[in-house]
């Protein structure tokens, strides 16, 4: 074994890693995706002077694609490693922003469902498509069935992206004919929860078990539109060797019950004494960086992976923030 081989991150924490650059990033993305223009393009600044103008919002464009389904498939995806293609020949995606993907659970009525967040630009990689509804055009979908009775083999590679007899436009779904690797998720969202509240997700060990760590919420708009809000903070823990092994980041909200504890302490108030709660902040405090933004922790994954040898124009390809401090 070369010295180098020595100091290689293990592959699944590598996956984690990776995993958690695009989660950071995409947040990132979303952060200013919900802010006016002019407080994130410069050129807005200089165009969008009337006051009528000043909340305008970045168009409809998002980081992650969503694949939306119920609990009770999800184990079984975890184990088949993959999106495969349903009945149409395709996987399907929605492209509604987070502050809009509530809408999406009354597709199925069942109580417990899940929602899978892949960085948009490896869909696209897969050859990404929006679907094109034709109920409310017979004059189109005329067209398109003589060409289908004309030349089917033809007709073949588009007709998964086509649909006659429906009309779900306002789910902004695109598609993909091939199969997904779950491992390229980034982001679970579920509407179940344990009894301590925490995001439950069947199959989730084997998920870990797998491909490494992967960011969990609770699938509730609140939570998702809270957690841009949040300072984020992290901590990174290195072997005897100098070897990353460990990464962690979380939200203000988790971080404070790690970190804090709430305890009694004697006050003397002016008439007596009494016992009065604080929050006070316990050892593991040490061990996290923060308060962040999610670009800070982008950053900082970014900048491990180039501290341990990796090539991160390979690991991170499908990412959408470039700076000098990203590479």
């Amino acid at each position: 074994m070369t010295i180098q081989e020595m100091r290689e991150i293990d592959s699944r924490f590598r996956k984690s890693l990776i995993r958690q650059y695009y989660f950071a990033e995409a947040l990132a993305v979303y952060e200013r995706f919900y802010q006016p223009l002019v407080s994130t393009y410069p050129p807005a600044r200089q165009e969008l002077t009337d006051p009528g103008r000043q909340e305008d919002r970045p168009p409809t464009w998002v980081p992650l694609a969503f694949h939306c389904t119920t609990e009770e498939n999800i184990d079984r995806i975890f184990r088949d490693g993959a999106l495969q293609p349903g009945n149409n020949g395709t996987v399907a995606f929605t492209e509604l922003p987070i502050g809009e993907l509530d809408r999406m659970k009354y597709r199925h009525h069942a109580k417990h469902q899940v929602a899978i967040g892949f960085p948009r630009r490896y869909i696209e990689s897969l050859g990404l498509t929006p679907a094109w509804y034709l109920k409310h055009n017979p004059m189109i979908a005329a067209i398109f069935r003589k060409w289908e009775a004309h030349d089917p083999d033809g007709f073949a590679a588009l007709r998964p992206f086509i649909d006659l007899h429906d009309d779900v436009a306002p789910f902004q779904e695109v598609r993909t004919t091939g199969s997904v690797d779950i491992a390229e998720a980034v982001w679970l969202l579920t509407t179940n929860r344990d009894s301590e509240f925490r995001p439950a997700i069947p199959g989730i060990d084997l998920f870990r078990e797998k491909y490494g760590r992967i960011s969990q919420s609770f699938w509730h708009r609140s939570h998702q539109m809270e957690i841009l809000s949040e300072w984020q903070f992290t901590m990174l823990r290195k072997d005897e060797r100098g070897v990353p092994v460990e990464f962690h980041f979380m939200g203000e909200h988790y971080w404070r019950k790690l970190t804090t504890e709430t305890q009694e302490l004697r006050v003397t108030l002016p008439a007596h004494e009494r016992g009065i709660l604080f929050e006070v902040t316990k050892g593991e405090h040490e061990g996290f960086e923060g308060p962040l933004r999610f670009v800070d922790v982008a950053r900082s994954i970014a900048r491990t992976l180039r501290e341990a040898g990796e090539d991160t124009d390979v690991l991170l390809r499908y990412r959408l923030i470039r700076d000098k401090k990203l590479g």
